[in-house]
């Protein structure tokens, strides 16, 4: 995504630069705040679904529903997976990660985006884990 293609996102979802950056490996990361101002702008319902929830592992399916106002009818139902381990991320609070992935992912996909991440894939990462990805920069 270009300068002006990011303008462009940043204008047509209402979000400030607090909401989407750029990486500097070339995609684009949405912050909660943006995810959230996607969801509600374009009426999407998410719930929640726990499949694993163990102090080591939490994994949560979110399932979303959109209504396209332009076409008066539903669109796909979406669904995707967000997890929480010692493993992959150095939060304790597993539960509140894996949801908010869950959530990011189901937006994104919900909205059909490639080359968009939620922030909490890149922040929430193991020390090692991000100190690999600066490395490789």
């Amino acid at each position: 995504m270009n300068k002006q293609e990011l303008i462009k996102f940043y204008k047509m979802h209402n979000l400030n630069k607090e909401d989407v950056y750029k990486d500097k490996r070339g995609f684009v990361i949405i912050t909660k705040s943006g995810i959230e101002k996607i969801q509600y702008q374009n009426s999407i319902k998410v719930t929640f679904e726990t499949i694993v929830c163990t102090l080591e592992n939490v994994v949560i399916k979110a399932i979303s529903l959109r209504y396209d106002t332009e076409q008066e009818d539903f669109m796909p139902i979406i669904e995707s997976y967000g997890s929480a381990s010692k493993n992959n991320c150095h939060q304790h609070f597993l539960v509140e990660i894996a949801e908010k992935r869950a959530l990011a992912r189901c937006i994104i996909k919900t909205m059909q985006w490639t080359n968009i991440k939620g922030e909490d894939e890149m922040e929430n990462q193991p020390n090692e884990t991000l100190n690999k990805l600066k490395n490789e920069d």
